[in-house]
This record gives structure tokens, C-alpha cells and sequence, in this order.
């Protein structure tokens, strides 16, 4: 497996369905930020994950989605970089945490402390995950879109480049 970032064009529409498939909705995103993603590419070239990353100059996503700006509560500012969704293809291969850990070297070259992932609380299988990754809570709370509910702030610290 390879992991690339940015994503190379002739991936992203591959990365956009992927990710659309898991968090999407209504044909949102119209557009992925290639700069703003990593992708796991499997040995027939295919598309095995993808992850997008939200820093403070953007996200992964492009372009608004179908429902009022007014609807949507942002998490509490961070340092950290951001996990802006993680999708894979087929679950328990290995793809999840070889983007993690690419995400981590990302976060430790770019001078983020970490990265943190925003769960909602219902997703017990995506907790369990970051759980395994290593990631602690540090929080919760009402994040995102009212019907959400409640959401898991989760947190990774970066790998240590002394």
C-alpha cells in the first residue's frame, strides 16, 4: 500500500467518492481540496482510503454543503491538525492506521502538537478505532450539525522530531 499526499488528480475522483460514500450527503462535496488529503493507494492502483485534513486556512471539502452555514457549530479552535474524515474501502486491512500514522508524520513536519479527530458519539466501531490508535478524549460536546448529537474530541499527540 502507498499513501500519497496530496492527492494526484487522477485519484481524486476516486478519493471524492470514497469519501463522499461515508460523509456526504446530497452530491456534497462538489470538489475535495487534493492538498488538503492523503490517499491510500492499493497495488492495483485502486483507491483503498482516504483521509482529509482540516488546518486553519481550510478543509478537504469544497464547496458549500446543501443546508444554511447557520446550522453548522464548529469544534473549539485548535492547534492541532485536524482528521477531516476518514474513509476506507474494505475495514481491517490496515489502511486506517497507515493513514493515521501518515497523518501524524504531516502533523510533526508541519509543526502541529497532534492531530485530533471529531467522532460523533453514536460511532461506537470509529471510537473504538482511534482508541486503538493510540488517541485519549479530551472533550466533547454538541459539534457540527444539531442532529449529530453529541461529539467525541479525540487527540493524538504528534511523534516528537528531536
Amino acid at each position: 500500500m502507498q499513501i500519497l499526499s496530496p492527492i494526484p488528480q487522477a485519484l481524486s475522483g476516486q478519493a471524492a467518492a470514497l469519501w463522499r460514500g461515508h460523509f456526504g450527503a446530497a452530491g456534497w462535496p462538489r470538489r475535495i481540496s487534493a492538498a488538503h488529503g492523503l490517499v491510500a493507494v492499493d497495488g492495483r492502483g485502486r483507491v483503498a482510503g482516504v483521509m482529509g485534513l482540516r488546518r486553519a486556512e481550510g478543509g478537504f471539502a469544497q464547496g458549500l454543503p446543501p443546508l444554511p452555514g447557520w446550522l453548522f457549530h464548529p469544534a473549539p479552535a485548535t492547534r492541532d491538525l485536524v482528521i477531516d474524515g476518514l474513509a476506507v474501502a474494505d475495514p481491517r486491512q490496515g489502511t486506517g492506521g497507515a493513514l493515521i500514522a501518515a497523518a501524524c508524520a504531516i502533523a510533526a513536519r508541519s509543526g502541529h502538537p497532534g492531530l485530533r479527530a471529531e467522532v460523533r458519539a453514536r460511532n461506537a466501531g470509529a471510537l473504538r478505532f482511534y482508541a486503538a490508535m493510540g488517541f485519549t478524549q479530551i472533550g466533547q460536546g454538541r459539534y457540527g450539525l444539531p442532529w449529530w448529537g453529541q461529539v467525541h474530541l479525540l487527540r493524538l499527540p504528534a511523534p516528537d522530531r528531536s
